[in-house]
């Protein structure tokens, strides 16, 4: 998030200068239900505790308190309050109400019935008198705890309601909700949620009194959740009140902005003014006025290649297409989308074509602290030349950003590069199949990347273009791997040869040599070499971590995923491999949790039925784990091997119905997957097959035998001396994931 205003250093500096009031804080983040965990509470408590303690609050906080912890918490903090001029309580977590009050839900609540919650629970309004009684000065209570409710989705419908109820706040306080009365709250899928991410955001800007100061937060979280959540506050208090006072702020701003007069030369329609640091940057879809809908994968691939080609600086954080395709044709301002993209500065462009004559437009704007455009420039070229045009760009963006470019890039940006059009074309074309992973897209894909390659037999992308369709299409089990290791490594053998300094060619060359080659000292080479070109690549970050997590280096794949997320924090496929790693570390509800989610938008996905088959195994849903199964092998088998799922699940149970219909499933026409028929005899408990079909999976080949030795259903197998074997000659780490 931009720290334009100051650091938190700073804030601390300042307030003390400012103001000797005492504040106290309990923080409180409860996410680790039984039936439903929650992703967010606990990185909510820990971030605002960070800011908090900034600001010069004693913060005093706790994760997953028991309902007899929560009370006792809340008893102390009202003791020590007595001491203080300020208070402040914030809660993140389950909260519901029930026959006109509201409570929040400790993690141990056992709430079969609505009878349950004054027992199991504890009121909020107990907060609400331990303040009154210690009479200090000001009072604040944040509730982040509106989220939709798992418990009460059982109890009549008479019986509850969604959200919390009203409450007034007492003398000298204020009470601020996440959302409306009455209705819930997200618990969002970034770091936080939405609320406590605009309190952390909002805490940042000096000088504003606190009823302003939820209204910033009103605002932005309206925006970030699409209007679907609207923050809601009572209040009583009768002083002023700030978070964070700097008497020379506005003096600091003026002297760091120095902006400059605008400059406007008509000859090439550019406009400048003096442009603050620049850190991050998001590149908006590209707004295609030529008049023919047919040109609009090219609008989506130059978009995708700009921000390839500036994400190259490397010293600048530029993200990905994926996570700026919803705003295309939108209609939020530039202060709106940078927040929600996490940046400094947008850009904005239009493109025209005619023929294979291209009119670039950009204009590049800063967001903060206030929305200004501090470039527009417009740029003519062919087809042929638009890489020499995208070295013009990158040239003049790090120029107006205060980029200083390194002698190795200057030398890379000074080449001219040329590009047959129409080649080019069918490339873009292929590269707009490769997002939906059906084996329809896939193969219109690699038609147009082989069109490419007929084309131009020396452009080394449409080869590793193809190379990356057959190991997706392996990958999925449409194809075998005697089928598409041969081509795979054919086309990238070629596209190496042609080309060794394309950041998409040393990522599909890792990809083969992680799940093809099985190469792990070579596959670790070529993702440095992919993201030494391009330290913005989001999605070789994120195999990067897979790679790591198979050779169980735990900290480095979580640290290589978040920088996956951060640079592509809408991209449902990096989601999905999160989703894995999740599972992995066994942290099966909240995989569940987040898998589901992504599941409403893609129904058919095989990961997903995957990963989510192995989560509902670990965890004893037997009904949901059969569900999914029956969801793959609808996929890739006939009725017969479903009905004998059904009729064999009914009678003789889970284990028993798997082990049937794993004999059905090897004895059925076609290609079969070894990993499928290994997991299935593995979770069946038929030690003998499973160790025969994981064999099998090494003599094929098969591209999931790298996470052999992380998968859950391997665990209970980890001391059979055929599995050790296996793990050895694939020169993998035996032992657990630590």
């Amino acid at each position: 998030m931009k720290k334009i205003i100051i650091v938190l250093a700073a804030i601390l500096l300042c307030f003390f200068s400012y103001s000797q009031e005492k504040r106290l804080a309990l923080v409180i983040g409860n996410g680790n239900y039984t039936n439903s965990i929650l992703s967010n509470p606990e990185n909510d408590a820990n971030a605002l505790e960070k800011s908090l303690k900034a600001l010069g609050f004693n913060v005093v906080k706790y994760e997953n308190l028991t309902q007899k912890r929560l009370t006792q918490a809340i008893d102390d903090f009202g003791n020590k309050l007595k001491n203080y001029d300020v208070g402040l309580f914030f809660y993140a977590g389950h909260g519901i109400q029930s026959k006109g009050f509201n409570y929040l839900i400790p993690v141990d609540a056992v709430l079969k019935t609505e009878a349950d919650v004054e027992y199991n629970c504890v009121r909020a309004d107990r907060i609400f008198g331990k303040m009154e009684e210690a009479q200090n000065d000001i009072n604040i209570i944040i509730l982040d705890a509106c989220r939709d409710n798992p418990f009460e989705r059982s109890w009549s419908r008479a019986a509850t309601g969604k959200g919390l109820t009203f409450m007034d706040a007492p003398r000298g306080s204020i009470i601020a909700y996440a959302t409306a009365p009455g209705k819930t709250a997200s618990d969002g899928y970034a770091e936080n949620s939405p609320y406590t991410s605009a309190l952390i955001t909002c805490m940042e800007i000096p000088n504003i009194k606190i009823e302003d100061f939820f209204k910033k937060v009103r605002s932005l979280v309206r925006e970030q959740t699409k209007d679907q959540q609207t923050p809601w506050e009572s209040t009583s208090l009768e002083g002023d009140f700030y978070f964070y006072h700097d008497e020379n702020y506005v003096l600091k701003e003026t002297e760091r902005n120095d902006v400059k007069q605008t400059v406007d030369n008509s000859d090439n329609e550019n406009k400048r003014t003096a442009a603050p640091e620049i850190k991050s940057l998001a590149i908006l879809p590209f707004a295609n006025y030529s008049g023919d809908e047919t040109q609009n994968y090219l609008a989506l691939g130059m978009q995708d290649a700009l921000i390839s080609e500036i994400g190259q600086l490397g010293s600048i954080r530029v993200i990905s297409k994926t996570s700026t395709l919803s705003y295309a044709g939108t209609q939020k301002t530039i202060q709106e989308i940078a927040y929600e993209l996490n940046v400094d500065a947008v850009m904005e462009a239009s493109m025209i074509t005619i023929q294979d004559n291209i009119r670039l437009h950009l204009k590049l704007y800063n967001a903060y602290p206030e929305e200004k455009q501090i470039w527009s420039q417009t740029f003519d070229s062919d087809i042929s030349n638009i890489f020499n045009l995208y070295n013009e760009v990158i040239k003049t963006v790090a120029s107006e950003i205060q980029i200083t470019l390194s002698p190795d890039q200057q030398s890379q940006l000074s080449k001219i590069r040329q590009v047959n059009p129409e080649a080019y074309k069918a490339y873009l074309k292929g590269k707009s199949h490769l997002f939906s992973l059906t084996r329809e897209s896939m193969e219109a894909a690699l038609d147009y990347f082989q069109n490419a390659a007929e084309i131009d037999p020396e452009y080394a992308p449409a080869y590793a273009g193809m190379a990356g369709v057959w190991g997706v299409l392996k990958q999925m089990d449409y194809v075998s791997p005697d089928v598409a290791n041969p081509k795979m490594k054919e086309y990238m053998s070629k596209a190496l040869e042609l080309d060794s300094h394309n950041a998409d060619v040393y990522f599909y060359d890792a990809l083969v040599k992680v799940w093809t080659d099985f190469d792990w000292e070579g596959a670790e080479k070529s993702f440095k070499n992919c993201l030494e070109i391009n330290p913005n690549y989001s999605e070789a970050w994120a195999y990067y971590s897979h790679f790591l997590m198979c050779l169980k280096r735990p900290d480095e794949m979580r640290e290589t995923m978040k920088r996956a997320r951060e640079l592509d924090p809408h991209n449902i496929i990096i989601q999905i491999l999160e989703g894995v790693e999740l599972m992995v570390e066994s942290k099966y509800d909240l995989s569940i949790n987040k898998m589901s989610q992504l599941q409403m938008i893609m129904p058919n996905n095989p990961l997903l039925m995957v990963i989510l088959l192995q989560c509902y195994a670990e965890t004893g849903k037997h009904d949901l784990a059969i569900n999914e199964l029956k969801k793959i092998l609808n996929q890739v088998t006939d009725e017969t091997v479903l009905k004998t799922l059904d009729k064999e699940y009914s009678k003789l149970g889970f284990k028993k119905a798997l082990n049937a219909t794993a004999d059905v499933l090897v004895e059925s026409s076609g290609f079969v997957s070894a990993q499928h028929v290994a997991t299935i005899y593995g979770y069946a408990g038929n030690v003998d097959k499973m160790l025969d079909w994981l064999e099998k999976m090494y003599i094929r080949g098969d591209p999931d035998l790298p996470y052999i030795g992380v998968l859950p259903f391997f665990r209970q197998y980890h001391d059979e001396p055929r599995y050790i074997e296996i793990v050895q000659r694939m020169k993998l780490p035996l032992g657990e994931l630590e």
